[in-house]
């Protein structure tokens, strides 16, 4: 699936919502707002009527004639539901249908043993935020859900490993009806990124998550795109001279085998991300090396591809920057070593501005938005289901800003 980075121009029934987050209004006040014949005002205003966004209300002025009817937004009523969970985080979003965050829910650290039961926690937290608020979640439309497997036409699934569609579909639908459109968590963390964050109004960026694993992804011409399987942008698995670690990919030699922070920290003979971080503030020369040496790495990998398609920018995310900020000027330092000095290249390298719940919130806009299916394998729901059928969305307000990815 390749998914735009430009926001849709907004449909109809976006116009409308839009019109109503400012005040009631009856259907003659709508058309001429809007500009709009009776009969199209009527067919977008039956499907917001039908999935519960709006909600009519009759006045009771006097005199004669028959009641005048005001619509109104319903402002408590849940549109979609995006889903992020990743190994070190999990995060959701209940959104209206104009945008507006109702319910959010973020776990550091799940205490959950798989991504399935990290899921079912996430779902269960989430239902219960808005359950306190008093939020309606029976005009749900659409649910997307990251998760950090294999996705494309020609990954290779075990059951054992990762989650099955079908099982995170009979998972989230305990509480939302809805057939959830899955993606990989880098995918949707970059999407969110493209939409509202570090790289808005970019044309082309390359994002690279330096995590439990290293994960990419490459932004072209404002598409996020997936290239020919729905593989492109697997940076983590490229392999780096002078390294023969085994990947659990089955290659050797791969980024990941230097820049995750497993590896980093079974180079530095320390147990996590916080006793690194130690590690390298006290001077110990074994961390010290291991982090100059992935920075090293990373700025190879990215010099190559940035060789390639000559991107705007490179945003880095992940726990591994979060912990070594300066990390950003040693990846960029690498990366200019390996393009053609003659050349002026301008690629900046930056931070994630975006935390697990903006990813959680691109989830939403994905399963919220009919995009082209170019990749149908990869995606759990089936042509004709409900959250393909219907309108976009205009899901631009209310970002969730906060802990980064």
């Amino acid at each position: 699936m390749q998914y735009p980075t430009r926001r849709p121009l907004p449909t109809l029934e976006d116009r409308i919502v839009a019109r109503l987050t400012k005040a009631p209004a009856t259907r003659s006040q709508l058309c001429e707002a809007l500009d709009t014949s009776r009969t199209n005002l009527g067919r977008a205003l039956t499907t917001l009527l039908d999935e519960g966004s709006v909600t009519p209300v009759r006045t009771n002025a006097p005199g004669r004639g028959r009641p005048t009817q005001l619509l109104t937004l319903n402002s408590s009523a849940v549109h979609c539901v995006g889903l992020n969970v990743t190994r070190t985080s999990c995060a959701g979003v209940m959104l209206s249908r104009n945008g507006t965050v109702l319910a959010a829910v973020h776990i550091v650290s799940p205490t959950s043993p798989s991504l399935q039961l990290s899921l079912e926690q996430t779902c269960e937290a989430l239902a219960a935020s808005a359950a306190r608020q008093g939020i309606d979640t029976s005009t749900v439309r659409a649910v997307g859900v990251g998760v950090p497997i294999p996705m494309g036409r020609n990954a290779r699934l075990s059951s054992d490993a990762y989650p099955t569609m079908e099982e995170l579909s009979e998972l989230t639908r305990r509480w939302w009806d809805p057939l959830p459109v899955v993606d990989n968590t880098v995918r949707v963390a970059a999407l969110a990124e493209a939409l509202w964050g570090a790289g808005a109004d970019m044309s082309s960026f390359i994002y690279l998550r330096l995590s439990g694993g290293v994960g990419g992804c490459v932004v072209s011409d404002f598409r996020l795109v997936g290239g020919a399987g729905g593989l492109a942008g697997e940076l983590g698995h490229m392999t780096v001279g002078s390294n023969d670690s085994p990947c659990a990919c089955g290659k050797r030699g791969c980024l990941e085998t230097l820049a995750s922070v497993p590896a980093l920290c079974e180079r530095a003979g320390v147990a996590d991300i916080a006793q690194l971080r130690a590690a390298v503030l006290s001077g110990d020369t074994h961390a010290r090396e291991a982090l100059e040496r992935a920075a090293q790495a990373v700025g190879y990998v990215l010099g190559s591809a940035a060789l390639l398609i000559n991107p705007r920018a490179i945003i880095v995310a992940g726990e591994i920057v979060d912990a070594f900020p300066s990390l950003r000027s040693d990846i960029a330092a690498s990366m200019y070593g390996e393009l053609l000095p003659v050349m002026e290249w301008d690629i900046d390298v930056v931070g994630a501005s975006l935390g697990p719940l903006g990813a959680a919130q691109a989830s939403a806009y994905i399963a919220a938005h009919p995009f082209e299916e170019d990749d149908p394998a990869a995606h759990c729901p089936e042509e004709g289901s409900p959250q393909r059928e219907e309108p976009a969305s205009s899901l631009r307000a209310s970002v969730v800003r906060g802990e980064r990815p």
